[in-house]
C-alpha cells in the first residue's frame, strides 16, 4: 500500500496544533548534561503523568553543557530556531559555579530579551542542588497529604 502525497506535513502541522493547545509551557536550559537534566526530568514526568495538567503544560528541558553567558545564548538560539512565541524561558545556574558579575550580566541580558517580547518571558536562575530536592519532597508530602 502506498502512502498518500502530502501525508507527512499533514502529520506534522497537527503535532504543531496539539503543541499550540498548551496553555503553559516552560522550556528549562541548564548548565549540566546529566546531572540537571535528570532533576528536571523526575518535575517533568511527575506534571505530565498528572491528568490535570498533561493537556495544559508543556515542558522542554535542554541540556546545554556550557558555562553561564552560553547558557543565555544557547537559550535563545532555541527560541529562533524552534520559533517559539510564547511560554517561559528559565535559564537555570548551579549557584557556586560562577562569580556574582557574570550573574549580573546574564540577568541584564534577560531584562533586555523580556522588553523585546511581552509572550516570552525569561528568567535567569541560580539554584543549588539541595534546593530542587527539598522543593521536589515538600512537593509530594503536600500532594499526598491533600
Amino acid at each position: 500500500m502506498t502512502k498518500k502525497a502530502g501525508m507527512e506535513s499533514w502529520k506534522r502541522k497537527r503535532r504543531q496544533e496539539y503543541l499550540e493547545r498548551k496553555e503553559f509551557r516552560y522550556y528549562i536550559f541548564c548548565e549540566g548534561e546529566q546531572t540537571e537534566p535528570q532533576y528536571f526530568s523526575s518535575f517533568k514526568k511527575y506534571i505530565e503523568s498528572n491528568p490535570i495538567y498533561k493537556n495544559l503544560v508543556l515542558i522542554e528541558i535542554e541540556p546545554c553543557g556550557a558555562e553561564t553567558m552560553r547558557v543565555i545564548s544557547q537559550a535563545e538560539e532555541f527560541v529562533r530556531k524552534n520559533k517559539v512565541k510564547k511560554g517561559q524561558i528559565w535559564c537555570l545556574y548551579d549557584k557556586d559555579s560562577f562569580p556574582a558579575e557574570r550573574f549580573n550580566g546574564v540577568h541584564d541580558r534577560t531584562v533586555f530579551l523580556n522588553r523585546l517580547n511581552s509572550d516570552l518571558q525569561y528568567h535567569a536562575v541560580p539554584f543549588s542542588k539541595s534546593y530542587v530536592i527539598n522543593f521536589f519532597d515538600l512537593y509530594c508530602t503536600a500532594q499526598i497529604n491533600n
